[in-house]
């Protein structure tokens, strides 16, 4: 069997991606007559039909749906590489890609881009969010994505799994809630009104499991797609809610009541990629998410060995990260 060439697998997904050879073609800025020709010749050396035709459209056959996942690597690999000979070391005009799991977009991913983008201001960076875990980790395997964001394990043994850092989840009440002298235990929140914000996320899948563990179902009166959404509403007193600990933090700045919940509940960020990967932008992010996330645990605990509680201790990082920021920009 003859040599397959990449452009051949970029016609094959083009034509998978636009659901036909016409479509496909107008993307490519290809006539339809050559595309189809380097179909069938790339059908020809793998001695198998890649599409089925169905009515007047076409489908992948069982060895089309075969090779799509290795297409898209081989693709997205050369795409790799030929960004790594343009400016490699300092990441000028690159692209790198995360997939994140539901809910961690707004928190860990967003203070840690904001330090990457510093870092590397002209790389381009894509985010795709799932709705779970598994959900990322089939993004990263099939090369959609270069690395992945996990609030869990999964069971993947063709990926990495890299522990990066840990969140805190805690209880943000509407201003003017009384606050309790130490963390809340879980059964005193039975009949108090909750705002759940993007269930599908393990935060809160975790704190209701606990939750009904001690016979108290959490009392849901707005459910809200995005975990952020959930901060407005609480500052206008329609109900408590769960978040992790840096977004209660900027809760409490606006006036919401932030306290810790007993038992406490803390979740594992894990970092997924595919074993032998180190291209430049993988490692960059790779590099950047694991510094700034040993940088808050370090600063957290610096805080809490003072004698600060959790909430306390949050506050005062938080205060140090935007006093350095200022100083950035007054400098600058």
């Amino acid at each position: 069997m003859s040599s397959i060439e990449v452009r051949q697998l970029e016609y094959f997904l083009a034509v998978h991606d636009h659901g036909g050879v016409t479509r496909a073609a107008k993307a490519l800025h290809l006539s339809q007559p050559s595309l189809s020709q380097a179909i069938r010749s790339l059908e020809r050396q793998l001695r198998t039909d890649l599409f089925l035709r169905v009515g007047r459209g076409l489908v992948l056959s069982p060895a089309g749906q075969a090779l799509v996942g290795p297409a898209r690597q081989v693709v997205r690999s050369l795409e790799r590489a030929q960004a790594a000979v343009i400016r490699v070391r300092e990441l000028h005009a690159g692209q790198v890609s995360i997939a994140a799991g539901a809910g961690l977009v707004a928190d860990p991913l967003a203070p840690w881009l904001g330090r990457f983008r510093r870092k590397y201001p002209d790389t381009v960076v894509r985010v795709e969010e799932s709705e779970s875990d598994d959900g990322v980790a089939e993004l990263v395997r099939s090369g959609d994505c270069d690395l992945g964001l996990t609030a869990g394990s999964i069971v993947c043994d063709e990926l990495e799994q890299l522990l990066v850092s840990e969140q805190h989840v805690v209880l943000v009440a509407p201003p003017g809630t009384p606050r309790a002298a130490g963390p809340v235990p879980l059964e005193d929140l039975a009949g108090v009104p909750m705002i759940a914000g993007d269930r599908r996320g393990q935060a809160w899948t975790d704190v209701e499991r606990a939750m009904a563990a001690r016979g108290v179902a959490a009392d849901v009166v707005v459910e809200v797609a995005r975990t952020a959404s959930t901060i407005p509403l609480v500052l206008a007193g329609v109900g408590s809610t769960f978040l992790t600990l840096r977004l209660a933090i900027e809760a409490q700045a606006r006036g919401a009541v932030v306290q810790e919940i007993a038992p406490s509940q803390v979740r594992r960020l894990r970092l997924l990629r595919r074993p032998g990967d180190r291209s430049v932008g993988v490692c960059a992010l790779s590099d950047v998410i694991h510094a700034d996330a040993r940088r808050w645990v370090a600063a957290l605990q610096e805080e809490q060995d003072r004698g600060l509680g959790l909430v306390a201790a949050g506050a005062a990082v938080d205060a140090r990260i935007r006093d350095a920021r200022a100083a950035r920009s007054a400098a600058a």
